[in-house]
Order: C-alpha cells, then sequence, then structure tokens
C-alpha cells in the first residue's frame, strides 16, 4: 500500500505521530498534525520551536526616558522618581492626605506643596502666631492678643479699631444740655456749663444762693 501523507502500517492504518521525535523546547507542547507537528508555545517565548524569549522592551512601553528590563512574559521600567509602572502617570503625592488643619495640597513631581490659611509647616501642623506677621503697633505700645486664626488688639482707653487707630469721640450730640460745649478727653469729657452747673450742665445755678 501506498500510504498518504500522515499515515503508515501494512495497511495505512496507522496515524503518524510528529509529535514523538518533534523538538519543540520545554516552553513549548507539541500538537501532532496530518503532515507535520506544530509548537504552542508558552507565554513570553515565541519561534516554530518556542525557544525564543519574547522581549517585551521591543515595543518600548516605558516613559519619560525610563529604563525597560525584559523579563519572562513582563517587563518592569526603572522610572525616575514621581512616577510609576510605564512611567507615563505622575504617583499623586496627595493621596495621602498630608496636609492637615484645613490644608490643601499640590500634587508636584515626587513631591506636593501644602498651603496652609491657618497654620504653618510643611504639612500645617505648627501653630502661627497671628501676633507677629499682624502687629497692633509697630512700637509694641499696644497689646495683641493671639487667637490662632485671627488676633485682637488690646486697646488703651480712648481708642478702637482693628488697630486701635481711631481715636474714641465721647463727645455725643445732646449730651451736654442747655447749650453748653462738650470738651472730648481721653478717658472721657467734660462739659463747659457756663451760668450751669452738673455733669451734663442740667442744673441751673441760682443766683439767690449766692
Amino acid at each position: 500500500c501506498l500510504c498518504p501523507s500522515g499515515y503508515t502500517g501494512v495497511y495505512c492504518e496507522q496515524d503518524i505521530d510528529y509529535c514523538v521525535d518533534s523538538h519543540c523546547s520545554e516552553h513549548g507542547v507539541c500538537l501532532d498534525q496530518r503532515y507535520n507537528f506544530t509548537c504552542r508555545c508558552m507565554l513570553g517565548y515565541e519561534g516554530p520551536l518556542c525557544d525564543v524569549e519574547v522581549n517585551e522592551c521591543n515595543s518600548f512601553p516605558c516613559s519619560n526616558g525610563a529604563t525597560c528590563v525584559d523579563l519572562i512574559s513582563d517587563y518592569r521600567c526603572h522610572c525616575p522618581p514621581g512616577f510609576e509602572r510605564t512611567c507615563f502617570q505622575n504617583v499623586n503625592d496627595c493621596w495621602s492626605q498630608p496636609c492637615l488643619n484645613g490644608g490643601s495640597c499640590v500634587d508636584l513631581i515626587n513631591d506636593y506643596i501644602c498651603h496652609c490659611p491657618l497654620y504653618s509647616g510643611r504639612d500645617c501642623s505648627s501653630s502661627v502666631n497671628q501676633c507677629v506677621s499682624n502687629s497692633c503697633d509697630p512700637e509694641g505700645t499696644i497689646l495683641c492678643e493671639d487667637l490662632k486664626s485671627t488676633y485682637r488688639c488690646v486697646c488703651h482707653h480712648g481708642n478702637t479699631g482693628t488697630h486701635c487707630e481711631t481715636p474714641i469721640n465721647h463727645c455725643v450730640d445732646g449730651l451736654c444740655q442747655h447749650g453748653s460745649v462738650c470738651v472730648d478727653l481721653s478717658r472721657g469729657f467734660k462739659c463747659d456749663c457756663l451760668p450751669l452747673t452738673g455733669q451734663f450742665c442740667e442744673i441751673n445755678i441760682d443766683d439767690c444762693e449766692l
């Protein structure tokens, strides 16, 4: 019997197993075909006999000038500081919420900045003495009270305002009676009563008793 390709035996009854003498590498599995064999390769290998390791770095997967290291069915990028995986995306350094006490975080490359509204320090953890940056009086004669988020100036008698810059006018219209003149003083007022007397010039002097 003249057997067709793939068969043997006296009566061509035997299927030739081409995988018996196959040369697939240890990284491939032999599949018997009718006329030949093929090698099914494991991940990370290629070639007719699965003896060639695939270089995953040939596709240039690493960004920003990073170095690619070929592995078995994988690769690794040695990224610049602040990047990860394929070195394309910047690591979010604000993800851990490093800014305290209401501070807002701005992500940088391998770093971050905290904008601190009420505190100081890299992570807004240090209390700010408001009286240092907001002095009530350059000469230091007015007492400043630190209130953490703001400050208060303890004004001397006779002054008011945020920095005690406004003198208090103690003379209110109509305070001194009968047309007398009000004189503003640092700690109060005085009425020039003319022919009258009393704190507010409200008492008429009885000239008959003089």
